[in-house]
């Protein structure tokens, strides 16, 4: 029983070790993400033209 569990677990971090750097979303671009920020940075810079801060 030992035996079997060390294996499992040895088999387990192997396959999470070569998933790491292909599974997932890693190389996608979160285009909702960029258009959040850009919409952010121009009200905030709107903000900014109307109300100057204090430098």
């Amino acid at each position: 029983m030992l035996t079997f569990l060390i294996v499992l677990t040895v088999i387990i971090g192997l396959a999470v070790l070569i998933g790491r750097g292909t599974a997932g979303s890693t190389g996608i671009v979160d285009r909702d993400a960029q258009r959040m920020d850009i919409e952010l940075k121009a009200i905030a810079g709107y903000a900014d033209y109307i109300r100057p801060s204090h430098h």
